[in-house]
């Protein structure tokens, strides 16, 4: 067994210290992921909640970038807080071997993407550690003070990722006694009281990120063979393919000796077998289980300081794995491979800010409208500063673009560029615009703007059951959230319809069928009552079944969420 030495204590700040400043460079010399120039976008709008994410990514993206305009400004606390969440392991560890801990933590694709990445998962693995830190301390003396801070970590963590919810859960699964304890209740009336006002935004708009996380992102309906292989198979990628086994097999052969380390591994396992039984429901994001890295990183590291034979097999295979890694790393600066798109596509972080620029150019002063896709919307806005909008279609989710409705509103009559990224779609004087990072961009103009995508529609049935192949006419609502009277016929060579969609399992069946022409409906107050006629599907079972406003060549918005229809 290594002894805790002076020069141990060294070498392991010196390893954290190089860390941080591989992964200062590599923040600063990065393009943005796309879903960081979203979440930029959150930090630039501060507010208690989003539709995809709670808003702790936000805050820490713009406490950066109030420091440094840039990427690095992105990244900067997510470096910091990850080379700390090292730290703290290392504390809750009992790290006597340094280099065996970087050995098994540096070397993994969680530490190397989220070493400099800004997004919500560094932030939960964060308050994951310090959550279990607090609780340590307060398992060696039950205070009133550490249990209010122990609340408070528990709000960072669902302030972070929902997820976060699950750590909770599998420490208390390992210790009831909790339920005795002065310290639990004290933490769940601190955090209750600090998530106070993000469940007020929750309930203020609708609960949209629930909505979206437990029935939008499982629109497919189950595919166990595909989830579960995905699942499987991305696991052990985040871990690294080497690595993997010794995380796995720590996890198996860790013998709890006290609570806390009950609780380490009641989590580690809660989480793999908590999403590996999500497959069963819809697809699972590898990243969802990253709270577990903390505790297995720690099994691992417990499970092979003092396993001479294992060490010796570490140390070259992490070696092979860091070798790799600087490779993959200097690849997401420099495409130097020139690899097919069809086996590696990382064209979103290449070239973007010139393509901001070009695209600038081509809009002349005018508000840009992207069709699907808010990630380059986003980057557009924080490579030009200037105004951008996106709008989804009936096939996708809404986004967070759509509760900033402020900026809709503002392009409302006006002249815009719209743009596109498919071939096939028609647009207003249609050009292609091929720039340096070999991205085709469609675009027109698109004269005095008006778009309905905020128009709500809602069935006036509660339950939808219908015979098959019948006929239906069904009533429906329009609602208007906008403060001004909605005109369907402000371009006669653009009429407006409602259309309807049918989705089965992963194909639709229907979609984009006309139903009832609105073109010369006028809603002046908060509602309009109408109808609509579709055809059932000529085979029972359950159904998606939503409804859109198509005007024009303009794509169906997303008008209504997806209704489950069931046909006998």
């Amino acid at each position: 067994m290594v002894k805790v030495t002076t020069d141990n204590k060294r070498l392991l700040f010196y390893l954290l210290l190089g860390w941080m400043i591989i992964n200062f460079i590599q923040a600063a010399s990065t393009g943005l992921f796309d879903d960081e120039a979203l979440f930029w976008m959150y930090g630039q709008r501060p507010a208690w909640g989003y539709y995809e994410h709670p808003p702790m990514v936000g805050i820490l993206i713009r406490a950066g970038y109030m420091l440094f305009h840039n990427e690095f400004g992105v990244r900067f606390f997510f470096v910091i807080v990850n080379t700390l969440s090292f730290y703290l392991v290392s504390r809750l560890a009992g790290v006597k071997d340094p280099l065996l801990f970087a050995a098994l933590g540096f070397t993994t694709v969680i530490a190397q993407v989220g070493g400099f990445m800004a997004a919500p998962d560094v932030a939960l693995l964060f308050f994951t550690i310090l959550f279990f830190l607090v609780y340590k301390k307060l398992l060696e003396k039950d205070e009133v003070l550490p249990a209010v801070l122990w609340g408070m970590i528990m709000a960072a963590m669902i302030y972070s990722k929902y997820n976060g919810i699950l750590v909770i859960l599998f420490t208390i699964m390992s210790n009831f006694r909790l339920f005795k304890s002065r310290s639990f209740y004290i933490a769940a009336a601190s955090g209750i009281i600090c998530m106070i006002p993000h469940i007020l935004w929750s309930f203020r708009n609708d609960h949209p990120t629930v909505y979206y996380h437990l029935f939008e992102r499982s629109f497919e309906q189950f595919n166990l063979l595909k989830y579960f292989s995905e699942y499987f198979i991305g696991q052990f990628l985040i871990y690294g393919p080497v690595m993997a086994f010794v995380f796995f097999r720590a996890m198996i052969v860790f013998k709890p000796e006290n609570i806390f380390d009950k609780s380490l591994k009641f989590t580690a396992i809660g989480f793999l077998m908590f999403f590996m039984a999500y497959t069963f429901r819809g697809k699972v994001e590898p990243n969802w289980t990253v709270p577990a890295f903390a505790p297995l990183l720690i099994m691992a590291y417990r499970t092979s300081a003092d396993k001479i034979k294992l060490r010796r097999w570490i140390m070259p295979m992490a070696l092979v794995s860091l070798l790799f890694a600087a490779g993959l790393r200097i690849y997401l600066v420099y495409d130097y491979l020139k690899l097919p798109r069809h086996l590696v596509n990382l064209t979103e972080l290449y070239g973007w800010k010139e393509w901001s620029k070009e695209v600038e150019a081509k809009a002349g002063g005018r508000p840009v409208l992207f069709l699907n896709s808010y990630q380059r919307a986003s980057k557009y806005i924080f490579y030009t500063g200037k105004p951008a909008y996106t709008m989804e279609d009936y096939a996708g989710h809404r986004t967070q673009f759509y509760y900033w409705s402020e900026i809709e509103k503002s392009m409302q009559g006006r002249d815009i560029m719209v743009i596109d990224f498919v071939p096939w779609r028609w647009l207003p004087g249609k050009k292609a615009l091929v720039t340096g990072n070999q991205i085709i961009t469609y675009y027109g103009y698109w004269v005095n703007f008006r778009s309905h995508y905020k128009l709500g529609l809602k069935f006036k049935l509660q339950k939808l059951r219908f015979p098959a192949n019948a006929s239906i006419i069904l009533p429906i609502t329009i609602t208007n959230p906008y403060n001004e009277t909605v005109r369907f016929n402000e371009n006669k060579w653009m009429p407006s319809w409602l259309v309807y969609h049918i989705h089965y399992k992963d194909k639709f069946i229907v979609q984009m069928v006309h139903s009832t022409e609105i073109t010369n409906m006028i809603i002046t107050g908060a509602a309009k009552d109408t109808s609509i006629r579709f055809l059932t599907p000529s085979q029972p079972g359950n159904y998606y079944f939503w409804v859109s406003v198509s005007t024009g060549w303009v794509p169906p918005a997303r008008n209504m969420n997806y209704q489950m229809m069931e046909i006998y």
